[in-house]
């Protein structure tokens, strides 16, 4: 209780630096909070597009359907083969089109075996075709996804963006906090070396700056899960609406990111704190 009443206390004396402090921090929580749903949002988006990102393998009549699947799947990048022979794709076909079973049974199947090959990276697509290619009885090979490749590449600049700025802001936080301590030690500098002189543990020296780390960072990061999920939950909401297909975040995927705020807001207050003031007692010593 007496490390967080001198924290309480110590937040009342300096209001326009911890109010600075606080704001500084929430602004920082909140396009934090925003980058980090952006960024999870954009993977699942990313993932549900190479999921349906794949290359199909059409082999010649005469071609040896086993060895071909065989090779296709010891070829360098290839996650998956799935085998559709030329009777399997010419039944789904029927099964689309009720008139092509009638033709089918007065003329010879003109489907090629087919192998599906989903890639292990979708960004290597163009590569295990062109590998694929040189598999024998392989007659053509096709793929789609183009825009998929655009979008993964623009994926890892925009990621690589966001975390930068993810980092910039920890540290703008981190340093605001350490500041608002350094400020609230030297207004007690009396006080603390009299608690030196009469044999004040040093938990008992630190602590309260500990907790008034913790007040300003906690305050901050409910400060911007009050901002940051309602815009985000009106922004998806919009998207959604426009573009049904694109997954979301749920109310769950939520939760998880305000929690892992609030504990990136207790780390980095709990260490502000206690480096600030852990480097007040080595001058003073």
């Amino acid at each position: 209780m007496y490390a967080l009443r001198e924290a309480l206390l110590a937040i009342v004396r300096h209001p326009v630096s911890s109010l600075a402090t606080l704001t500084t921090a929430a602004v920082s929580f909140t396009l934090l909070l925003l980058s980090g749903l952006f960024l999870w949002n954009l993977d699942r988006v990313v993932g549900a597009a190479e999921g349906e990102l794949s290359v199909a393998v059409f082999l010649a009549r005469d071609a040896d359907l086993g060895a071909a699947t065989r090779a296709a799947r010891s070829t360098p990048g290839v996650a998956a083969v799935r085998v559709i022979p030329k009777e399997e794709a010419l039944a789904e076909l029927a099964r689309d089109q009720p008139w092509i079973a009638e033709v089918a049974e007065l003329l010879e199947n003109p489907l090629p075996d087919t192998l599906l090959v989903t890639p292990a990276r979708a960004d290597e697509v163009a590569m295990v075709a062109e590998r694929l290619r040189a598999i024998p009885g392989v007659e053509a090979v096709e793929y789609g996804g183009r825009l998929t490749l655009e979008l993964v590449r623009l994926a890892r600049g925009v990621r690589i963006g966001a975390l930068a700025l993810v980092f910039m802001l920890i540290l703008n936080t981190f340093f605001s906090v350490m500041g608002t301590i350094r400020l609230s030690i030297e207004s007690r500098r009396d006080e603390l070396e009299v608690m030196q002189l009469v044999g004040a543990t040093r938990g008992m020296i630190l602590l309260p700056f500990v907790f008034e780390g913790f007040l300003l960072t906690t305050g901050a990061a409910v400060l911007a899960a009050a901002v940051a999920i309602p815009v985000y939950r009106y922004l998806s909401g919009e998207l959604v609406r426009f573009y049904p297909f694109v997954p979301v975040l749920g109310p769950d995927d939520l939760l998880l990111s305000v929690e892992g705020l609030f504990l990136l807001a207790l780390a980095l207050g709990a260490v502000g704190g206690w480096l600030s003031s852990r480097a007040r007692l080595k001058e003073a010593a």
